[in-house]
């Protein structure tokens, strides 16, 4: 599968990124750093960042600004969280 051009992203974007590459482009969006994002989603820093790396490589894009700017629009939103029952 050929990956979308970033300066142009599409539907088929969504498709490329998994779910927790969608989380961190979404934390980054927000303006959180390594460790804020880590402590969030309950991960290693080193593993946010092999996250923000694939997501660099996937795309040839070289910051997170770029990742904010070109793949923020693309990403799903999160499912809500159902509070349970008593």
């Amino acid at each position: 599968m050929m990956q979308p051009n970033p300066q142009y992203p599409n539907a088929e974007t969504r498709l490329t990124l998994t779910a927790r590459e969608q989380e961190i482009i979404r934390h980054i969006a927000q303006g959180s750093q390594n460790d804020g994002i880590a402590y969030e989603m309950g991960i290693s820093t080193n593993t946010v960042k092999t996250h923000i790396g694939n997501i660099m490589r996937k795309f040839g894009l070289h910051n997170r600004t770029q990742i904010a700017m070109s793949l923020t629009p693309h990403v799903t939103a999160p499912k809500p969280v159902r509070p349970h029952a008593p």
